[in-house]
């Protein structure tokens, strides 16, 4: 795997540089993996993107913590913020400046490079030459095909024509050529070529498939937004909140350009009326679609009640984010693990293929049990990471997907209540028969991710997923994206020797215990790794795990068993399991508000539970010291502050971290 940082700031194009980057790698053959690290929201603050290719599918999700090329957009950075962590001896470095490198200060670090390994180029002065402003990133994007190899010029050229076109595609291509010639002078002649051959195809070098669809280098909101306009939704209404805004907004374009007609796009004033515009669509009998995240679905959450409590299908993405305050963009599942009561089925994915895969599929689980569904995707992680996707063809949608027929609509020629009061006497049995909806969801999850893969040809959600846990002594249980890391970690533990595995877990809402149960088989111990922390207790996936482990699951209700001419089976009793039965069980809170879940954490992690040194509950990473020392100022002086401030403060902390 090769693996590139890329700094700048906010309006340098720092992001863009990554994603033309990857399309670059695409269109050679590889696969290829571009996603940012935002920190404040504002022009002129750092930025870090990050870049990664291989010849294989990656599944890695953490930072580029140990870069193989360094690509410096803004030389006010060098000193102000470590772009140099982690970065190794034998890391190239390129770095946008007219100054020779011995004349910018940074000789502590470059000394320790090879001889030719460390170059700048004029990257703002070629970008002002060429294009008329100073944006840098394409240059630097020319000089890096020379410097390393990795890709050709002429796929950063194809790349960035694709993107820009016109007079300012023409611009950054000679922008990026300028410098490409420029670094070759520098070195004498170009880096031996990593890059592999160039496809013809469509945009991006897009792979047109004989089913009709197609495999491209495509964003994971973006893919998201073309699975569900591939569902042929009727009414879409959002509010915009990071990190969702890619979605919806490119659902509106297709609304705007008559792509997805009759589709109607509602411009709403908060998440609030955003649901509640889903609701009475759907009530109406269209097919709904809304998208939200973070404070944004707290904003919901009484009309998600609502949603689920009148049995109307509607799907929703939930672009994962933590929840303030203090005020945080970044990803966690504290959003949607607050709502894991509301009554909707809850999928999470742990790819951007399995992101796009699930909207597909909750649409059909929706309106075959009635119930809505949310999909979650970790924000940013997932919503804004530009990766190889196949998206499936209109025909193929459509075979697998039939029109919507609801169950119950308000018509004016046929009048009825939706809703209404109901007292003591039948709100048990209402609230039951959610209970039993969820119940027959269990059945329909794994049928439909059945039916998908013969329609498809690929797996893709169902209720959870297991990997290497046929011999494992420990398992570590997880939701969403951290799975890709937790997976290339485990590998690398097994080839030491250590019996470990992974358990994902796709269906939260149900919750599938009896799949969990079976899925944990033997095992000695078992960690379960969550991003959210439920204050005051611990964990909240943890407690589902122990009930699973603790007793069998009861015995679920099947479709024929929701007829209303039937009467519903009474649940048989079952004894617990004996503690002495149960396997070690820890709790790990890590990820919280977008910290990085890293390889090197999660191996000394996995071999102190391999060791049975964890405590029951542990925080990955926690820095002890900033809490010790923020517990002092407070036991010191009443009036000690706000607390994160405090902390920011002794961090000295001028922008996010890598890590």
């Amino acid at each position: 795997m090769f693996e590139i940082r890329i700094h700048g700031r906010g309006g340098q194009g720092v992001v863009t540089a990554a994603e033309l980057l990857a399309a670059a790698a695409f269109a050679e053959g590889k696969y290829a993996q571009a996603f940012p690290s935002f920190g404040s929201e504002r022009t002129g603050a750092p930025v870090v993107s990050f870049c990664r290719l291989d010849d294989k599918p990656i599944r890695v999700r953490e930072p580029v913590m140990h870069p193989d090329v360094l690509i410096i957009q803004d030389p006010t950075l060098l000193h102000q913020v470590n772009v140099f962590e982690g970065a190794g001896q034998d890391a190239l470095l390129l770095i946008n400046s007219a100054r020779p490198v011995a004349e910018l200060g940074i000789g502590e670090f470059t000394g320790k490079l090879r001889p030719g390994a460390v170059l700048t180029v004029p990257a703002t002065e070629l970008a002002q030459q060429h294009v008329g402003r100073p944006v840098p990133n394409a240059a630097l994007l020319g000089g890096f095909a020379a410097l390393s190899g990795a890709v050709s010029i002429e796929s950063v050229v194809a790349a960035i024509s694709d993107r820009f076109g016109g007079q300012i595609g023409a611009g950054n291509v000679a922008a990026a050529s300028a410098a490409y010639a420029s670094v070759v002078s520098q070195r004498g002649q170009p880096a031996p070529s990593r890059a592999g051959d160039r496809r013809t195809g469509t945009r991006h070098g897009a792979i047109r498939l004989s089913s009709g669809g197609r495999i491209g280098q495509i964003e994971g909101s973006r893919g998201v937004a073309d699975a569900v306009a591939l569902c042929r939704p009727e009414v879409i209404c959002a509010y915009p909140i990071s990190p969702q805004t890619h979605i919806v907004e490119a659902l509106a374009a297709k609304v705007k350009s008559g792509e997805l007609a009759p589709c109607e796009f509602i411009n709403v004033e908060s998440e609030f009326a955003a649901m509640s515009v889903a609701i009475g669509a759907s009530a109406a009998g269209a097919r709904a679609y809304t998208a939200t995240a973070s404070q944004g679905l707290l904003y919901m959450a009484e009309a998600l009640y609502n949603a689920s409590g009148l049995g109307l299908p509607i799907v929703m993405t939930v672009a994962n984010r933590a929840i303030g305050a203090p005020i945080n963009i970044w990803n966690d599942h504290s959003d949607a693990m607050s709502q894991r009561d509301c009554g909707w089925i809850q999928l999470y994915a742990e790819t951007n293929q399995e992101a796009l895969d699930l909207h597909i599929q909750a649409f059909r689980l929706a309106e075959e049990v009635s119930l809505p569904v949310m999909v979650c995707m970790d924000g940013f992680v997932l919503t804004h990471a530009h990766e190889r996707l196949e998206v499936p063809s209109q025909e193929q949608v459509d075979r697998f997907l039939p029109g919507y027929e609801p169950r119950q609509v308000l018509d004016p020629d046929d009048p009825v209540s939706i809703g209404a009061m109901v007292g003591p006497e039948a709100f048990t049995e209402v609230r039951y028969l959610a209970h039993a909806r969820q119940g027959q969801a269990l059945e329909l999850i794994p049928a439909v991710a059945a039916a998908f893969a013969g329609e498809f040809g690929r797996d893709s959600g169902g209720l959870v997923r297991h990997y290497r846990t046929q011999d494992a002594d420990t398992i570590v249980v997880a939701l969403g994206s951290v799975l890709g890391t937790i997976k290339d970690t485990i590998d690398e533990l097994r080839a030491d020797g250590m019996r470990i595995g992974a358990l994902g877990i796709t269906s939260f809402r149900p919750f599938p215990l009896a799949a969990v149960r079976a899925g944990l088989g033997a095992a000695r111990r078992v960690v379960v790794l969550e991003r959210a922390l439920a204050v005051g207790i611990g964990g909240i996936v943890a407690a589902n795990v122990r009930m699973a482990l603790s007793q069998p699951a009861p015995a679920q209700l099947a479709p024929t068993q929701l007829a209303p001419t039937q009467p519903l089976p009474a649940q048989p009793l079952h004894q617990s399991a004996s503690a002495g039965d149960m396997p070690h069980s820890y709790t790990v809170i890590a990820g919280l508000g977008g910290r990085a879940i890293t390889k090197a954490s999660l191996r000394e992690l996995f071999i102190r539970a391999a060791a049975d040194e964890l405590e029951p509950l542990t925080f990955l990473d926690l820095n002890t010291g900033l809490i010790d020392a923020e517990l002092s100022r407070a036991a010191a002086t009443r009036r000690s502050g706000p607390a994160a401030e405090n902390m920011l403060r002794d961090l000295g902390a001028v922008a996010s971290g890598i890590g």
